[in-house]
């Protein structure tokens, strides 16, 4: 046995590496196998590459720490709220954002726990608000006849749409007699006035006029109707006007002449205006004056000339002009008067006289 396994040993390598050929073959040099070139292939489109835009580095996450929360309380001064609470929310020690609100009819007067970080966790705030002052109420109290104030005016406040009363005071020997404006309402963005007129007790009538009185005797003074005198009086024939005339109470009338003066309608007789006496004219007579002058007044305005001295106007002269003085009136005040025409006078202190040839100097 161990010979036939020998044996099979040394015939099996010899049979598997030689091949049999065809007796006919004849022995050819090899040469590389020809492959069939292959078509050309169809070229593909270019793909389009997008130009990549360089990316930011990725910043590191902040740490914004724990939660944080803020309660905002808005209440009046009784500590009542008024609108509901304002939660806030952050993280601790961050920034608070907000605004402080506003609340119609109301003002901020006070901020407890005021912050602009979140210190902690939980934090309070308390925001409190005062009602609102309307305007004032502003009461006048005057005679009607005269227009003078029996005491000082009067403020009311309070607060806004609050309601207000007025009700006027009395005041001795006065009685009300009109009252001007709304003596009831509230309080309110706009101001508000009220004005009660007084007329005293022994007045009945009162009468506004234009009329003139001459004095048939001298007449006392006096501050008031049935008041107290002064220590002159008015003469007799002379006329004054009237501005009004009161009736009292007992019928007496009463003359107001202007001011605090009175006299009873006793001795008078009514005239259509005053009377004026014709003055005697008087006829000027200018010296020989011979001067060139320049008007000194006031820069930029024109004085006044007069037809003669004290006379009436007749026209202007602007300030710096020259003039040709042809004569002068001293009159009775010493006041001179410096003719310039036939019928022109200028006052001589609106004018300053220039140098005559005699007295100016000439420089070699």
């Amino acid at each position: 046995m161990a010979f036939f396994n020998w044996l099979r040993q040394i015939i099996a390598p010899r049979n598997n590496a030689v091949k049999h050929r065809p007796r006919h073959a004849t022995h050819r040099p090899s040469q590389p196998e020809v492959q069939p070139s292959p078509l050309p292939a169809t070229p593909e489109p270019a793909a389009i590459v997008q130009p990549v835009e360089p990316t930011a580095p990725r910043p590191e996450p902040v740490k914004l720490g724990p939660a944080a929360t803020l309660v905002v309380r808005l209440v009046d001064q009784r500590d009542r709220p008024l609108q509901p609470a304002l939660i806030l929310t952050g993280y601790q020690f961050g920034p608070v954002h907000g605004e402080i609100p506003e609340i119609e009819g109301y003002v901020l007067v006070d901020i407890q726990g005021f912050t602009q970080t979140f210190l902690a966790e939980y934090g309070l705030m308390t925001l409190t608000y005062a009602k609102e002052q309307g305007q004032p109420l502003l009461t006048y109290f005057l005679d009607y006849d005269n227009g003078h104030l029996l005491r000082k005016p009067e403020i009311k406040k309070g607060l806004l749409g609050a309601p207000y009363a007025s009700v006027p005071p009395e005041f001795p020997f006065y009685r009300i007699f009109q009252a001007h404006g709304d003596h009831k309402g509230h309080y309110s963005r706009q101001s508000n006035q009220m004005t009660y007129f007084y007329r005293r007790n022994d007045w009945e009538t009162v009468q506004q006029v234009h009329q003139f009185m001459e004095l048939l005797v001298d007449h006392v003074i006096y501050d008031a109707p049935a008041g107290e005198p002064y220590s002159y009086q008015f003469p007799a024939t002379s006329i004054w006007r009237v501005f009004t005339i009161i009736t009292r109470q007992n019928h007496e009338k009463w003359l107001n002449l202007g001011g605090a003066q009175w006299i009873p309608m006793t001795d008078v007789e009514r005239r259509d205006g005053p009377i004026r006496p014709e003055l005697p004219h008087r006829t000027w007579q200018p010296e020989p004056y011979d001067r060139l002058g320049i008007v000194d007044y006031v820069a930029h305005q024109a004085v006044t000339v007069f037809e003669e001295p004290y006379g009436a106007s007749n026209g202007e002269i602007e300030n710096g002009a020259t003039i040709e003085i042809r004569g002068r009136i001293i009159d009775d005040q010493q006041l001179i008067w410096y003719q310039i025409g036939p019928d022109t006078y200028i006052n001589a202190r609106y004018t300053r006289l220039l140098p005559t040839a005699t007295n100016s100097y000439h420089l070699e």
